[in-house]
């Protein structure tokens, strides 16, 4: 028989399908396998409906048993005993109640729905979803209409049937087409409530909503015990912002803003955080952070991006992450980038702010107000030479050292021979650069409009050789590698020093022309680069196991030019460079880096490391970085599992030449199929000041809902090469 006013019966696949969460995640508990209750034809248009035994007379009750099977699309319902009374219109299920679809299962005692105003009250429910897994169940549930109905005592799990080890319970949560309310939620632990809300709002659909975020807590010595409560604000369907607050035990109360906004043509974000009186500087302090990008046209586009904070202490009192508290200058840079296939134009802006005060005069950067910096290349039609042209004007501004406006253009020509495997680049470039310095420059320097040209000759030799590994997979290339370069001298004593420095000694910097980054000084050098290069990687994968460079410098004749500081170095050949990367196993991989010295027989500097990752998730980094003079570090970190469900991680940095320990963690992880746990104990140097800071971090899981307590993944994945979070 078929009923075409059993509409009632769809309140409860709406419960089902608002019941589902919209995250998904793949490590949750697998849910115990419940056989289909029924498999019928799919009919669309209307309900369709097999019973057993019917007993009574039409108008009044009729009594259906022997299990009553409805179906309707992917949802199939199913009921022992229900009693359908026409004139009251009234359904009454008197027990076994199972309704059954793609995603969920819901079984109850019974239920009474009113057909006329499409209502229901379903009693004893107990419910499991499959994608995500989930279980739950609540005393009542109360259907108001198609789009409202109320869960008396609720539960929620991510967890396996009887392990309740997290779950949420709430004395009721009602639920409309687009929002959600919950009253007296608990979040427990293994039956410990570790969260109570009085009150909790929450979008019960895909649409965002305005609400109360998870809280965060931990300690530090730096500042106390830490408790942060973010409420979110869903403004405009493109703007949206993030409210903390963050009470901090010896320092007082933050509030934190974070502003995000997108449209067609641009996206931002707006960072605030104001401390209005800390409790041991007692004053008031602040930071603001603006990040925007514009999309002018296909191929133009608007960068803003800067950073403000109230006093230099600020990030070392206040923030977290080491990176953060090492910090020794905030940039604010504004620029407008153009671009095609063969040029590249970037105007714009760049100040600063800066946080380390022991920084000298002399030693303090140029605010760029403006600078408009141009870089093309061209290739002819029929002579294959390539041609190209750099241009750069920049005023450079400062209250302490000599100031002024940089004209810089340096137009190249080359041409690149194929012969017989050798790939053969001579090239010429020229050097024009001029300044106009202001009226207050340095007394040390004569000229206020210096000006050179200086020609680069480079003559540039490659080959590329492979052998191919017959029944390995392999394939190893051999990569010599000579560049020949001639600078002339031209004195530069009356430059200023804007942007130029002397670049580190890596293989890197082996292979190029000027010996300094920059445009200040150009060094004259009349020079032959060497080196080798030697690759192996798969055949069929491309994967590389191994990467071996090696080389060194031969000089023909002293370098006259000299940066400010630098010390005179005449002896006629560089440092042996050497590089390595082996991926000795699908586990084990080692990378080096050697600066030798050869006139002095010494290292000048030198870094190795060691990794190692199984497919069981066991990782351990070990490395040693040494610098002549001023660096000899050790540095290990890894993540362990020690023994089911548990993982043991930790890094450790420290100092050889200070013999102290610059940053160490530990801490213990904890994953079940259904929830996890974090704790971190970690004490970092704050490098400006020589102090240290400790703090305690813990972090709750819970698949399905997300994450309670300080947020630990970005120091773990930072601390630990390697690391994934789970």
């Amino acid at each position: 028989m078929k009923y075409s006013r059993l509409n009632a019966f769809s309140l409860i696949v709406f419960i089902a399908i608002t019941l589902n969460p919209i995250k998904v995640l793949a490590t949750t508990c697998l849910a115990p396998k419940i056989d289909p209750i029924s498999n019928f034809l799919t009919k669309n248009e209307l309900w369709t409906v097999e019973t057993g035994e019917l007993t009574g007379e039409i108008g009044e009750e009729i009594e259906i048993k022997d299990k009553i099977k409805i179906v309707s699309g992917a949802n199939n319902i199913t009921a022992e005993e229900v009693v359908y009374n026409e004139d009251a219109g009234r359904i009454r299920i008197n027990k076994g109640l199972i309704l059954e679809n793609d995603n969920l299962l819901v079984f109850a005692e019974g239920a009474v729905i009113e057909t006329d105003n499409n209502s229901a009250v379903i009693t004893a429910t107990d419910y499991q979803l499959l994608s995500p897994q989930a279980r739950g169940k609540a005393e009542e549930i109360r259907v108001q209409s198609e789009n409202d109905f109320t869960l008396i005592k609720p539960f929620y799990t991510s967890c396996a049937s009887n392990d309740d080890s997290w779950g949420i319970e709430a004395d009721a949560i009602q639920i409309k087409s687009d929002e959600g309310i919950a009253k007296n939620l608990v979040l427990k632990v293994k039956n410990t409530p570790i969260l109570f809300l009085p009150y909790l709002s929450f979008p019960a659909s895909e649409k965002r909503k305005s609400g109360i975020l998870v809280p965060n807590f931990g300690s530090s010595s730096k500042k106390g015990t830490e408790i942060e409560i973010p409420y979110y604000w869903n403004i405009a369907p493109n703007l949206d912002l993030v409210t903390s607050v963050n009470w901090m035990g010896k320092r007082g109360v933050q509030l934190s803003n974070s502003l995000r906004f997108l449209t067609s043509k641009q996206t931002g974000e707006i960072n605030l955080d104001i401390l209005p009186n800390d409790d041991i500087t007692g004053s008031t302090r602040n930071y603001i952070g603006i990040n925007q990008n514009i999309n002018l046209l296909s191929n133009w586009r608007v960068t803003i991006d800067g950073e403000y904070v109230s006093d230099s202490e600020y990030f070392e009192d206040l923030a977290s992450s080491i990176n953060s508290t090492s910090r020794t200058h905030l940039f604010r840079t504004i620029h407008m980038q153009g671009f095609s296939e063969n040029w590249f134009m970037d105007i714009g802006m760049d100040n600063f702010q800066i946080l380390d005060q022991s920084i000298s005069p002399d030693d303090k950067p140029h605010r760029i107000l403006p600078y408009v910096d141009f870089s093309g290349q061209w290739m002819g039609e029929k002579s294959n030479l390539s041609y190209g042209l750099d241009l750069n004007l920049a005023h450079f501004d400062s209250n302490v050292n000599v100031a002024g406006t940089r004209f810089h253009m340096m137009p190249n020509l080359s041409k690149t021979f194929n012969l017989n495997g050798l790939q053969v680049k001579p090239e010429i470039q020229f050097d024009i650069t001029s300044y106009n310095l202001d009226e207050s420059a340095d007394d040390a320097l004569e000229e206020d409009r210096p000006n050179r040209t200086v020609p680069i000759y480079s003559l540039d030799i490659q080959a590329l050789f492979k052998k191919n590994w017959e029944g390995q997979g392999y394939i190893q290339t051999l990569e010599p590698r000579i560049l020949g370069v001639y600078i002339p001298f031209k004195n530069q004593d009356d430059f200023p020093i804007f942007d130029s420095i002397v670049p580190d000694r890596n293989v890197y910097e082996l292979f190029r022309k000027n010996r300094y980054l920059g445009q200040d000084r150009v060094g004259d050098t009349s020079k032959l680069s060497y080196g080798i290069t030697s690759r192996i990687y798969g055949k069929e994968n491309s994967s590389e196991y191994f990467n071996f460079t090696f080389g060194k410098t031969r000089y023909f004749k002293d370098r006259q030019i000299n940066l400010p500081g630098e010390l005179p170095n005449n002896h006629n050949s560089s440092a042996y460079l050497a590089s390595m990367q082996w991926s000795i196993s699908p586990r084990w991989r080692i990378k080096l880096g050697h600066v030798w010295d050869s006139d002095y027989e010494q290292t000048n500097k030198t870094q190795i490391g060691i990794r190692y990752k199984s497919t069981d998730s066991k990782i351990m980094n070990l490395s040693y970085r040494y610098r002549k003079e001023n660096l000899k570090q050790l540095d290990a970190s890894f993540s362990w599992p020690i023994r089911d469900k548990w993982n043991f991680v930790g890094k450790y940095n420290y100092s050889i030449e200070d013999r102290k320990s610059l940053e160490h963690f530990f801490g213990i992880e904890y994953e079940s199929c259904c929830w996890g746990i974090r704790a971190i104990s970690r004490k970092h140097l704050i490098y400006r000041n020589g102090e240290t800071d400790t703090s305690f971090s813990i972090q709750f899981v819970f698949k399905g809902l997300g994450e309670v307590g300080m947020p630990i993944e970005n120091l773990l994945e930072e601390g630990i090469l390697g690391y994934d979070v789970p």
